[in-house]
């Protein structure tokens, strides 16, 4: 499954397409390009905060990481926790501990 979950302004949704308009709607269509497994995230100010889940392939463009497993690029954001085997270019955080 590719969502498990997603909340948005207090709001539970775990239909895919729904997921999928919302992040369109908030220029967040880069994830819906990326290969993911049992995401579970929340959608603040049009900013992604990822709470769980499997980012196993993509460019990551910017928002909170705060666990899952991580395995593609990552371009920017803030990383709090989580298992990293990517590529880091910039951000904030430190994956590699």
């Amino acid at each position: 499954m590719r969502y498990k979950q997603v909340k948005v302004d207090n709001t539970i949704i775990s239909n895919p397409s729904q997921i999928n308009k919302v992040l369109t709607m908030n220029n967040l269509s880069w994830l819906i390009d990326s290969e993911i497994e049992e995401a579970e995230f929340e959608i603040k100010n049009k900013t992604i905060i990822w709470t769980n889940g499997n980012f196993n392939a993509g460019k990551w463009h910017y928002g909170v990481w705060q666990f899952g497993n991580f395995k593609g690029i990552w371009e920017n954001g803030i990383w709090e926790n989580g298992n990293f085997e990517g590529t880091w270019k910039s951000g904030i955080g430190n994956p590699g501990k």
